[in-house]
């Protein structure tokens, strides 16, 4: 059943309440390997991928290979693949299996296509998860392929598009917001509700009626300042842009991201925001399998390319993960705060460094959703990765193993192991 309101308020309080505590945990993982590690269905192992990479068989599609099993025409600096590239991170991964309750599947692309995937407790990459805040990026994606087109803009005011109940213009400091601050939760008002009996995130009004509800109560609110003042990460900056795009294309959000993802990646029906049919939440209520957001983690990988197909410029996803703060821009809340983490943020991605400049571009992003489903890119590295689970809300289990992870990929990359799965 799609999220109600009211829980969704209460996961977003027992979150503060969980990362607040995410420091006193240890970083110690159980050493427990008793776990089962089969893959859906039952009679496939988990390990069938690290199998084909123990064998050194490659892709048909790298072309012939020597009775060794190495293409024919590899660079010669580049290093022959042999063995297990990635038995550290398969040891790191079932090492800490046992953190996730409800098992986990734990993938890595380079541009090429999926080159490793390793399941735990019957985690499946093909079944349909709540994936929370890692909408966030799929969804700001959305808006920046009209922003490619011309549609939209990033820093076109809210005053020019947006109109109050009485059909008057967004005013004040609401009405100098531009798309560009919304995606980057840096609008100068609260990502949440101000006014509980106002609410904007009810599953019975239309986005059109939450977004009336955001600039009535956030307008003249004390906690209400000029565009990029600070930080305040939660879903009314998302709300607020998606009736954006919908005012200036005449299209529901549905369709909008029908027409600019779903569709052109040939994802499933079921990949919807199934939040609510007339007030969907671009931020939370995305719903999709663990194959589809891969084939847009290489979207963002190949700099925009889907195939031959442009869907993207790589002028837009360089500003995608270009640190959207200003010099002058505080924090007021962040979930990274509460564990001690000054993360910035681009446009619908956490900027994955604390030294990383305003202005600068970033080079790894990620967009971790509370239930621990975590999707990374690591450009200096050039892969990405995702963590695809659905754990208790706020479990620090997925950000714990992103950390090791992090840590040895790059090693195994360097083996150069062959693809497992292509992805067009």
């Amino acid at each position: 059943m799609p999220p109600q309101g009211n829980a969704i308020r209460i996961r977003r309080l027992l979150l503060v309440a969980l990362l607040c505590a995410l420091t006193c945990l240890s970083g110690a993982c159980s050493g427990s390997s008793s776990h089962t590690t089969s893959i859906v269905p039952e009679s496939e192992s988990s390990t069938q991928d690290e199998a084909n990479q123990d064998d050194g068989s490659t892709d048909p599609d790298e072309g012939p290979s020597d009775p060794g099993g190495n293409p024919s025409d590899t660079d010669q600096d580049t290093p022959v693949y042999s063995g297990d590239a990635f038995k550290d991170v398969t040891a790191a991964i079932d090492a800490q299996a046992d953190d996730f309750s409800d098992g986990l599947t734990v993938e890595i692309a380079t541009p090429k296509g999926v080159v490793y995937s390793h399941s735990c407790k019957g985690f499946s990459n093909s079944a349909p998860v709540e994936i929370m805040s890692a909408a966030k990026w799929v969804s700001a994606t959305v808006l920046l392929r009209l922003v490619d087109q011309g549609v939209l803009s990033l820093d076109e005011k809210m005053s020019r598009v947006l109109k109050d109940r009485d059909g008057k213009p967004w005013s004040g400091d609401m009405g100098d917001i531009t798309l560009r601050r919304l995606l980057s939760m840096t609008s100068g008002i609260s990502g949440e509700d101000v006014n509980l009996l106002k609410r904007s995130d009810l599953t019975s009004i239309s986005l059109e009626e939450a977004v009336h509800r955001i600039y009535e109560t956030q307008h003249d609110a004390a906690t209400t300042r000029t565009p990029g003042s600070y930080f305040f990460y939660g879903s009314t900056h998302f709300r607020i842009a998606a009736r954006y795009a919908e005012v200036k294309t005449g299209k529901t959000w549905a369709q909008i991201y029908s027409e600019q993802l779903r569709s052109p990646l040939g994802w499933s029906s079921r990949s919807v925001y199934e939040y609510s049919a007339t007030n969907p939440d671009p931020a939370y209520g995305l719903v999709m399998t663990g194959q589809e957001y891969m084939q847009f983690m290489l979207l963002q990988l190949r700099s925009g390319l889907n195939g031959t197909t442009r869907l993207l410029s790589e002028t837009i996803l360089d500003e995608q993960r270009t640190d959207q703060f200003l010099d002058t821009t505080s924090i007021l809340f962040s979930p990274y705060a509460l564990m001690g983490k000054t993360y910035h943020y681009g446009l619908g991605v956490w900027i994955d460094s604390t030294d990383t400049d305003p202005g600068e571009v970033a080079s790894q992003v990620s967009s971790a959703g509370v239930y621990g489903w975590i999707p990374w890119i690591n450009y200096k590295s050039n892969y990405a990765a995702v963590i695809m689970t659905k754990q208790v809300l706020g479990d620090p289990a997925a950000e714990k193993l992103k950390s090791t992870l992090s840590a040895i990929i790059p090693a195994a990359l360097a083996k150069n192991p062959p693809v497992i799965r292509a992805v067009p």
